[in-house]
């Protein structure tokens, strides 16, 4: 009962996020400047106005000041920047030539235990948030993630996952309750064999699904140890992530826009 009140819980903080990044993005947020400090500054509004909202109008103006506040230190504190020439063709080597890739933006903000983590941004762009890799995208990551730019396809999917979602809401809300059931000591990360070949993409958790990709990058799942293997079990699953998704290479920022604008659940 417990674990699954915790799980509710972070599905539904994640859908509360997803509908404020939502709304933000509605009312001009998509011409923030890009980067996360634009993101930082509308989360941390509101949280902070979730508290003082029953002061009023001056409750607003905390919030408001708040958010301004951790825009501008987020600013300073987070490095960013869009994906270089090099590591735009190893993502599209898995990816294909897909025009999301454009709005990928890199940073150097990490999770809990130095972890990386991908979300949405208010802007409409999608942060990569890679911690240490962050200089060095394309070397070898922590144990997990032995082979050079497998950490970095890991959070594409993510990016992925985002454009290809119902809405951000939906993403955020399923990307929380997976990771909670990883925190309450489930293994949503790993492959149970070749027979998860077998199963619906859908079927596969987020994590999965990105772990089903890296690994195929990596050539962990491959019979003969062969990176990117054309005859690996899960090459129908790549296909899949390789399929065509929002506005072709050059124009991908209206794609998640689009995404950010719409209703409904589900990824």
């Amino acid at each position: 009962m417990r674990r699954r009140l915790l799980i509710n819980a972070a599905r539904g903080y994640g859908q509360f996020l997803g509908v404020v990044l939502s709304l933000a993005h509605r009312v001009g947020g998509g011409n923030l400047p890009a980067g996360p400090a634009s993101t930082a500054g509308v989360l941390v509004a509101a949280h902070v106005a979730i508290a003082t909202v029953w002061f009023g109008p001056l409750g607003l103006v905390i919030a408001g000041t708040a958010g301004v506040a951790a825009g501008i230190v987020a600013r300073l504190r987070i490095r960013h920047r869009p994906l270089c020439d090099e590591e735009r063709q190893t993502a599209e080597l898995v990816f294909g030539p897909a025009g999301w890739l454009d709005d990928v933006i890199l940073t150097d903000l990490a999770g809990r235990r130095g972890r990386a983590f991908t979300v949405p941004g208010v802007d409409g762009r999608i942060l990569c948030n890679l911690g240490a890799m962050f200089d060095a995208p394309l070397g070898a990551g922590p144990a997990a993630y032995p082979v050079p730019g497998q950490l970095l396809v890991h959070e594409l999917v993510h990016a992925r996952q985002i454009v290809g979602a119902r809405s951000v809401a939906s993403f955020l809300a399923d990307a929380l309750a997976v990771q909670a059931r990883h925190e309450l000591g489930e293994n949503v990360y790993g492959i149970r064999g070749t027979g998860d070949a077998h199963h619906a993409w859908a079927d596969h958790n987020l994590e999965r699904q990105a772990t089903i990709v890296d690994r195929w990058f990596g050539g962990q799942s491959s019979p003969i140890g062969r990176p990117m293997d054309p005859d690996s079990p899960f090459a129908a699953s790549i296909a899949k992530v390789r399929a065509q998704v929002g506005a072709p290479a050059g124009t991908g920022r209206a794609a998640v826009r689009r995404r950010l604008d719409a209703s409904g659940s589900g990824v």
